[in-house]
């Protein structure tokens, strides 16, 4: 349900669900990771409570197309593997249109 990867979590989510929604309790936040469907975030470990938040993001330097399953690759060779990947498609998966964006 809505990517929730951890029991106790998913448990206490249900509580918060009214209809298609989830809805945020007061002075927390859903937070998403920058991974899309493999990070831990919010998804994971539930809201974060706005005393956590102790900044906020300024801006997007890079956003690259990662390939699918890139997180599965931990491996040395895979590691080097992507580093070719990234010089040789720097210029053509390069998300230009998000890169180096002032976050508002």
């Amino acid at each position: 349900m809505y990517g929730v990867r951890n029991e106790k979590w998913a448990e206490e989510l249900l509580k918060h669900i009214e209809g298609e929604d989830i809805v945020v309790p007061a002075n927390t936040y859903f937070a998403m990771g920058d991974n899309r469907d493999v990070s831990y975030d919010s998804r994971f470990w539930g809201f974060v409570p706005r005393g956590n938040i102790i900044g906020r993001p300024m801006f997007i330097y890079w956003s690259f197309v990662t390939p699918e399953g890139q997180y599965l690759m931990r491996g040395a060779s895979d590691r080097l593997g992507f580093i070719a990947h990234i010089v040789f498609h720097l210029f053509d998966q390069t998300r230009w249109s998000r890169t180096l964006r002032v976050v508002k």
